[in-house]
């Protein structure tokens, strides 16, 4: 006797069956009326694979060579930076690098006496 075949689900109704579902789960109430437990599970010792392994012999040795290197000089010039003023609620603004406006020294940056 042959198994009844079912025609494929159309798309029409996929849809129809996964609205349905999702309609089922978001309306539905669910409370735990009972505590998971993990199973037991018995371990027994392993056994790791062993390999031998021929590896090549690498030395490392220094010698002196000349090659060309760029050389770096520096020089100080005086250009514009950014001065951030931040006046807090309830504060009066104060002038531009007064010491009400510098950041506090954290004990780790303080110089020491």
């Amino acid at each position: 006797m042959k198994p009844t075949q079912h025609p494929p689900f159309s798309a029409a109704t996929s849809c129809i069956v996964a609205v349905a579902a999702a309609l089922s789960l978001t309306s539905c109430d669910v409370k735990q009326t009972q505590e998971a437990k993990a199973p037991t599970v018995e371990v027994s010792p392993g056994q790791l694979p062993k390999y031998d392994v021929d590896a090549a012999k690498v030395t490392v040795d220094s010698q002196k060579k000349e090659v060309t290197v760029p050389k770096v000089t520096t020089e100080q010039k005086t250009i514009s930076v950014p001065d951030v003023n931040i006046t807090m609620p309830g504060q009066s603004p104060a002038p531009a690098g007064s010491p009400a406006t510098a950041p506090a020294e954290s004990p780790a940056t303080a110089p020491t006496p």
